[in-house]
């Protein structure tokens, strides 16, 4: 399957809004009388407050942007990978992978002979093969570029019995996968049979040095360093390559600089950390020791207040100095990253 890309109502009754807005004078009095007498009291000004509001932006310029595949229709898509030319994306609402080709102007959908895709929440490759978190089937789908079905890793149960439901995936250097498990707060390490090597998570909501609360986008870096974001802890943990705990990035805050709902993660090759977070509707970026450097997405990439060219972004990564995010709503957005040294 293939095909081209191309005021306000009153809500209440007159009485009853009579009485609200009489209150409501009554109460803005009464805040205006203890601001006169009690300045203290009143809430923090832009201005006054901008020690804890980072203005950062980090040196990135939208590439492009694909709102929809093409005359079909993505539903809430969740992460996309580079494979040379090609672009896979995992469409999720839709129980599929696209395969993108921008230069030819074509999208298609893969799908072999037995390949069957349960909420497809994240996806990996190795520059050779995808992996696709098969979320609702609590398994990892290996699959060719062009969608042949290679072969499938069933995760295990959990402590209680019940099945996993894996929503991150990522490749390991020299072979292997890290896979987390949000039905058990777990994260997995799987050798290259898929076999679990280590696991780390206490199988219930947790936090500090041991514990996740909803696991989901990993990542890896070159020293084999895995990263993972832990949702509703509002952090990125970093993990040593045998399941140590080595420190946490970011905590949780609703300005540039801190973590409201992270969604996405990536390592660029100086292990800097581009984490992506759904209600920021932005990109931030922080250094291997957590420093915070920026913000990624705004429609003037050189104003931190300007409006967000993302809505919802999600899973991001990195290929050849480009940022790719999949925003559930926006599509994809590309990023071309500033030249490291």
């Amino acid at each position: 399957m293939s095909f081209s890309f191309p005021g306000s109502e009153q809500l209440l009754p007159e009485a009853p809004r009579a009485r609200m807005l009489s209150v409501a004078g009554l109460a803005a009095l009464f805040v205006a009388a203890m601001a006169f007498i009690f300045p203290s009291l009143l809430p923090l000004s832009r201005e006054s407050s901008s020690a804890r509001i980072s203005t950062a932006v980090y040196p990135a310029g939208q590439a492009w942007a694909l709102p929809h595949p093409g005359e079909g229709e993505w539903l809430m898509p969740a992460g996309a990978v580079t494979i040379g030319d090609a672009i896979f994306v995992a469409d999720t609402g839709n129980n599929r992978i696209l395969r993108l080709e921008r230069e030819r102007g074509r999208a298609t959908v893969l799908g072999g002979a037995g390949l069957t895709l349960q909420m497809p929440m994240a996806i990996a490759t190795d520059g050779q093969r995808l992996f696709v978190a098969n979320s609702l089937a609590g398994d990892i789908v290996i699959l060719d570029p062009s969608g042949q079905l290679e072969s499938t890793i069933t995760l295990p149960a959990g402590a209680t019995g019940a099945p996993p439901r894996p929503i991150g995936v990522a490749v390991v250097p020299g072979g292997g996968l890290v896979v987390s498990d949000a039905e058990h707060h777990r994260v997995l390490r799987l050798d290259a049979a898929g076999a679990v090597v280590w696991s780390v998570g206490t199988g219930a909501r947790g936090g500090g040095t041991e514990g996740f609360n909803v696991p989901a986008a990993v990542t890896v870096d070159d020293a084999g360093n895995i990263y993972v974001v832990d949702t509703l802890n509002a952090r990125v943990v970093v993990l040593s390559s045998t399941g140590r705990f080595i420190r946490q990035i970011g905590e949780r805050g609703d300005t540039a600089g801190t973590l409201a709902r992270p969604k996405g993660v990536a390592v660029d090759e100086t292990r800097d950390i581009f984490v992506s977070d759904g209600l920021l509707a932005a990109v931030e970026v922080f250094d291997p020791d957590g420093k915070y450097l920026g913000l990624i997405g705004r429609r003037d990439p050189s104003d931190v207040q300007s409006t967000s060219a993302l809505v919802a972004p999600a899973g991001i990564s990195i290929t050849d100095g480009v940022l790719l995010v999949t925003d559930r709503h926006a599509g994809l957005v590309a990023f071309d990253l500033p030249p490291r040294h």
